[in-house]
This record gives C-alpha cells, sequence and structure tokens, in this order.
C-alpha cells in the first residue's frame, strides 16, 4: 500500500511540473513587463509633448531603458535583446539629454521622438513575446 501511495504522489507531483511547463510563458516576463513599461510610457509621454509634465516620462523613459538593457544584458544567450536594448537606449539618451541641457524643447521635437521610441519599443515588443525562453 505504501508503494502505491508514493508511485501516486510520484506520478501526481510530475503530472502538476508537466501541466505547469506547458501552460507558463514561451517569454520572459520580466524582460516583456519592462519593455511593455517603456512603451506604455512613450505613449503616455507622447501626449504630455508640450507641457512640464512631459519630463516625468522622459525620465520614466529613460530609467526604465537601461534597466531593460540591464537586465537583458544579464541574460545568457541574449545577444539579439541586448542589441535591441543597447539601440534604445541611446534614443532614449538623446531625448533626456536634450530635456536636461534646454529649457524649452519644442512640441514636434518631442512627437518626433517619442514616436521613434515607441515605434522601436514595439518592435522590441513582439521580438520578446515571440522568442522562446
Amino acid at each position: 500500500m505504501k508503494k502505491l501511495i508514493v508511485t501516486l504522489s510520484v506520478l501526481f507531483l510530475s503530472s502538476c511540473a508537466l501541466w505547469d511547463a506547458h501552460n507558463m510563458a514561451r517569454f520572459d516576463n520580466n524582460e516583456y513587463y519592462l519593455i511593455n513599461s517603456i512603451t506604455t510610457n512613450a505613449i503616455l509621454g507622447k501626449e504630455h509633448c508640450g507641457f512640464l509634465t512631459v519630463n516625468k516620462y522622459v525620465k520614466k523613459v529613460w530609467h526604465k531603458s537601461n534597466e531593460f538593457h540591464n537586465y537583458s544584458s544579464a541574460i545568457p544567450n541574449n545577444e539579439e535583446t541586448i542589441t535591441m536594448s543597447g539601440e534604445l537606449i541611446k534614443i532614449t539618451k538623446g531625448l533626456n539629454d536634450k530635456y536636461d541641457q534646454e529649457n524649452y524643447i519644442s512640441k514636434a521635437y518631442c512627437e518626433a521622438k517619442f514616436s521613434i521610441i515607441i515605434k522601436n519599443a514595439t518592435t522590441i515588443q513582439n521580438v520578446v513575446g515571440g522568442k522562446p525562453r
């Protein structure tokens, strides 16, 4: 009877692990969260271009881009995402530096820069969401 209980327990636990593996996301949830946060903040920032509140979104996008790059750099065999995150940092750094150096930034420049960030972040989001772990 003990052997039957042990055997059934092992089978039950194994099937639970298989069920979890089957239902698990096929991508890195943290990477996806970070790039989604960048996209969301860029969309919100674009809506605030021309207002002083845009600076808050510029800083958030810059901060999250660095966080995304640092996180993806620590994952082995993640060269594609590391390259994309490095390029995104260059774009967000340009926007952040511009807001640090100048008092007035034109609404057109702000919207154009955020549009580029949104486009790139969305592309990265699609790549990250589609890659296997």
